[in-house]
């Protein structure tokens, strides 16, 4: 009995630390996130060429000199090859 004691604490500590560690995961996004000024909705997207997106819609809308939106240029910026797989 004490074997599986220790195999079942062994397993909740390797849980437990997983949770912690995408918690962690999670904040640090959320922060860059508020950096960027951005807010995910829903994606499929993964978390590395999300961020790409964001800085390179970020870059190109801080570039734009009018407050104007050009969505047609920010789309095209975006699949020039910042983000290839999207």
């Amino acid at each position: 009995m004490a074997s599986a004691e220790e195999e079942l604490e062994k397993r909740s500590k390797f849980l437990s630390s997983l949770i912690q560690k995408k918690k962690s995961v999670d904040q640090q996004q959320q922060q860059q996130h508020d950096l960027l000024n951005v807010r995910i909705r829903n994606s499929d997207m993964p978390i590395s060429l999300q961020n790409k997106a964001f800085q390179c819609a970020r870059a190109h809308l801080d570039s734009m000199p009018s407050k104007r939106v050009d969505s047609k240029r920010l789309a095209l910026a975006l699949k020039k090859g910042h983000v290839p797989h999207w």
